[in-house]
């Protein structure tokens, strides 16, 4: 392996050049207005409630209605209903003990189903009353309305129930729910790696509310890693069933249950292509409720199928195929239309894009292409396209206009009159009503924070539905810049600095480098998000920040992404190295004070960089990092790297594990004691590296938290910890 990464690669990009340029000073930085101004604090950056006002969420439309529904976390918290005709508002009275963030629409929009505490509830908008469906000490997870709204699906205890509304009859369809087996819910992997992460649920109605498809998965020989509970007088654990790279995954199968009970039906994989081991992630019915349409996935995730399968007669038949020499992105089921046609989204040509199929699985219509690509949030549970109704156009993000931009198209079927909806530069996110005459878009920038607003389908503004106040300009904040670099190969690298908010370009600064680098994210946008006030505490406190999106990263066609095939780590170092010497030739950068730090793939890259290019950085801070990617789980690990059998340089040559020997600088290594996602083993491993080599290392464990810290205390210490630990190695200049 690359146990050094030699001067050659350090200049890599010794041709780099800066292409473009703009900057975009947040707010004014002279020393006379600054003066004025009140810095921020860890406190305040922690719980940033009182800097900006939260941005409401949980946007639903209410079916057959022209009404908006909403979380709003400020001081009128609680479910609001917004009616475009009037623009007006007003809340619903939920009981205390809803949670308002769960709720969900009755197909008719006259009754909303939400959790409260371990129990569900029914809230009929035309009573004002709230009634109690279940009423008992186990959770109920993933409920459903019925498509007739007069019943409700959930899972309890891996076995799935339903209940009707008029009688409040509960009737159990499966039974062979336990530890290892899931029907209906999805286990962790499954939901980790192979769904949106925002809901569990692996099952579906047919159309008619006659039948209830679902997903079994079956953990019995996934291997088991304990969850260990330190806190209290006695050590408490739980068992996760958690696959490894090489490891026996879930045993998935599909099936169809009566809604009212009855005989289950099982789908035989007779005709699968993949008829030895497969995932089986999305399924949806066909609108005459005869067949499911479901995909199958190889093992190595190169492979996907679409299938047909008639429940009624057991026939099955396979729709359409997509093959891709390194992995498939796209996941999600045909989404049908009412003429029985179906719209697919694959990565064939390079970029995410629109087909239109007929039922006979040929191809209708290349509904978008080009090299640009259709996305949608991170971890969402928004549907990639959204249709409304019988508009004939077809709405959804694009990275068109800019790949740092997410911007609202629409199209019609046929791929003609492909247009921008969306005004406003910067990032998108859009909620088309049902009969697409309206939707709700919530737009930000890197200086404005989240507002939502009401739109006809042209694009016209309708109303203003959300404008969270902020006291931003009360506050000593850094001029933001956007930088692209030039790099080996023809390629473009964004960038994204922020500057101390008193920046003198004739002083040294030290440097701080926040890294991600991983697939499937993206760092540098023009969104709030990336401009967020943790970046501005840092340059506060003297620092340039510096992010940049290597090879690998999310949103610029998919052989971007798969530059870091078999090989984590390298391409993205590589990059990485670019961006470090584009800083190394600013006057005001001090070379000589570098420090790396990042979570999740962000902290393998910390530990990745600082042992195969040892010489860069003086210090680095490493969160929740993978060590060595045997650790971590089977199907996020394969889909890049196959299997360690398969691909054993490659594991080696990835894994600052095996390079720990290498490190020079200092080095704190974070961890959450409760991590589910990337184990404390990956920290334990290295520590034990660290030792066996003679290298020093500063550690800190927080009991009671998981991969993403949500106490208040926790996520405070972890701020003020990190500065510490910079302030302490880089000696910034007092600001």
């Amino acid at each position: 392996m690359e146990r050094l990464v030699p001067q050659r690669l350090r200049t890599f990009a010794a041709t780099f050049v800066s292409l473009s340029t703009f900057i975009a000073i947040l707010f004014l930085t002279g020393p006379s207005a600054l003066g004025q101004k009140k810095p921020l604090t860890p406190e305040l950056v922690t719980n940033d409630d009182q800097v900006v006002t939260p941005s409401i969420r949980s946007i639903i439309w209410r079916p057959a209605h022209d009404e908006v529904s909403y979380v709003r976390e400020d001081s009128g918290e609680g479910l609001w209903l917004y009616d475009v005709a009037s623009r007006k508002a007003h809340r619903l009275e939920l009981p205390a003990s809803a949670d308002p963030a769960t709720y969900q629409w009755s197909p008719d929009g006259s009754k909303i189903l939400f959790k409260g505490g371990n129990d569900l509830w029914v809230f009929d908008l035309q009573s004002s009353e709230a009634k109690r469906l279940t009423n008992d000490s186990e959770k109920e997870e993933e409920p459903t309305f019925s498509p007739a709204g007069d019943a409700v699906a959930f899972v309890k205890q891996n076995n799935i129930y339903t209940i009707s509304l008029k009688t409040g009859k509960t009737t159990q369809l499966t039974r062979d729910g336990s530890e290892w087996v899931h029907n209906g819910t999805l286990d962790w992997v499954y939901k980790e790696e192979l769904a949106d992460r925002a809901t569990g649920r692996s099952y579906e109605w047919s159309p008619d509310g006659n039948e209830i498809a679902y997903l079994k998965l079956d953990d019995l020989h996934v291997p088991r890693y304990p969850l260990i509970n330190f806190l209290g007088r006695h050590v408490e654990f739980d068992i996760q069933r958690f696959p490894q790279p090489g490891d026996p995954n879930p045993n998935a199968s599909l099936h169809v249950v009566p809604a009212a009970g009855g005989l289950i039906r099982t789908w035989e994989p007779k005709n699968s292509i993949f008829p030895v081991e497969y995932f089986a992630p999305r399924f949806t019915w066909t609108p005459d409720s005869k067949s499911v349409c479901f995909l199958t996935l190889n093992r190595d995730q190169t492979g996907e199928a679409v299938h047909l399968w008639n429940v009624d007669s057991g026939a099955d038949r396979t729709l359409l195929e997509e093959h891709d020499k390194y992995w498939i992105n796209s996941l999600n089921p045909p989404e049908f239309l009412r003429d029985g046609r179906f719209l697919w989204l694959s990565e064939r040509d390079g970029w995410m894009h629109l087909y239109l199929y007929n039922m006979d699985g040929k191809l209708q219509a290349r509904v978008t292409s080009s090299d640009w690509m259709i996305d949608r949030p991170l971890f969402s549970d928004l549907p990639m396209f959204q249709t409304g109704g019988n508009s004939g156009w077809v709405y959804f993000l694009s990275t068109q206009t800019d790949p740092r931009q997410r911007q609202i198209y629409r199209v019609h079927l046929d791929g003609t009159g492909l247009e921008r909806v969306s005004k406003l530069s910067g990032t998108h996110v859009f909620h088309l009503s049902a009969d697409g005459r309206f939707y709700v878009d919530t737009f930000s920038d890197f200086q404005t924070p989240p507002k939502t607003r009401v739109y006809q389908s042209n694009g016209e503004e309708v109303a203003m539905l959300d404008n969270p106040a902020n006291h931003l300009d009360e506050y000593k904040l850094g001029g933001t810049e956007f930088v692209t670099l030039a790099a080996p190969g023809g390629v473009e690298l964004y960038a994204r600095m922020v500057k101390p908010p008193d920046f003198d370009p004739h002083k040294k600064y030290p440097v701080i480098v926040k890294v991600y680098g991983g697939p499937e994210v993206q760092m540098v946008t023009n969104s709030w998000g990336v401009t967020s006030l943790e970046d501005q505490l840092f340059a506060e406190h003297g620092y340039v920040l510096w992010i940049l999106d290597n090879r690998g990263s999310w949103g610029r066609g998919h052989a971007w992404e798969s530059a870091i095939f078999e090989h984590m780590g390298r391409q993205e170092l590589k990059d990485q190295l670019t961006g470090l010497d584009y800083l190394k030739s600013l006057p005001y950068v001090d070379s000589t004070r570098m420090g790396i730090w990042g979570w999740s793939y962000g902290g393998y890259m910390t530990l990745y960089t600082l042992t195969h290019a040892p010489d860069v950085f003086k210090c680095g801070a490493a969160g929740g990092p993978v060590v060595d990617w045997k650790f971590y789980d089977s199907i996020y690990t394969e889909r890049y790297m196959r299997t360690p059998d398969m691909n054993p340089d490659g594991y080696q040559e990835s894994s600052p594990l095996e390079a720990a020997g290498n490190l020079t600088a200092n080095l704190l290594l974070m961890h959450g004691v409760d991590d589910d996602n990337v184990h404390l083993q990956n920290t334990i491993n290295f520590i034990q590296a660290l030792v066996r080599n003679g290298k020093s290392y500063q550690l800190y464990l927080q009991p009671g938290e998981k991969h993403g810290f949500s106490a208040y205390s926790a996520r405070l210490y972890l701020l003020n910890r990190l500065l510490q630990f910079f302030d302490e190695n880089l000696h910034p200049a007092v600001q």
